[in-house]
């Protein structure tokens, strides 16, 4: 059931948004505060991702009793050729633990109980 859905510009300045509601919906799922401080982390690099992109960033948060799913699109891939790319899929991989990538943008995936 979708509990929370943004829409910012791909700047800097409107991540902290995003960070912000990352966390408050994590917490309100009833993760521990270490998953809550994943969660807010993986959506901050996720939008990350968009800078260099002219579109709106959307970040969609789906809650049920089995898991919290963040979708960040509409398309976040990666470039083999810049590192700050690199590093933040790394850094999605070790602390989402189920990562998606698509056309349509980053699908993560927290289960209840992960923590």
């Amino acid at each position: 059931m979708r509990v929370a859905s943004l829409v910012i510009p791909p700047g800097p300045g409107h991540i902290r948004t995003a960070r912000l509601l990352a966390a408050s919906v994590a917490r309100q799922s009833g993760f521990t505060s270490e998953v809550v401080e994943d969660v807010r982390l993986a959506v901050s690099e996720a939008c990350l991702l968009h800078l260099g992109l002219a579109q709106p960033i959307h970040v969609d948060f789906d809650a049920d009793d089995d898991a919290l799913v963040v979708g960040v699109g509409p398309s976040a891939l990666p470039s083999v050729a810049e590192p700050e790319s690199q590093l933040a899929m790394t850094l999605l991989r070790a602390i989402v633990p189920i990562l998606e990538l698509g056309d349509d943008g980053l699908r993560m995936t927290w289960p209840v109980g992960s923590d």
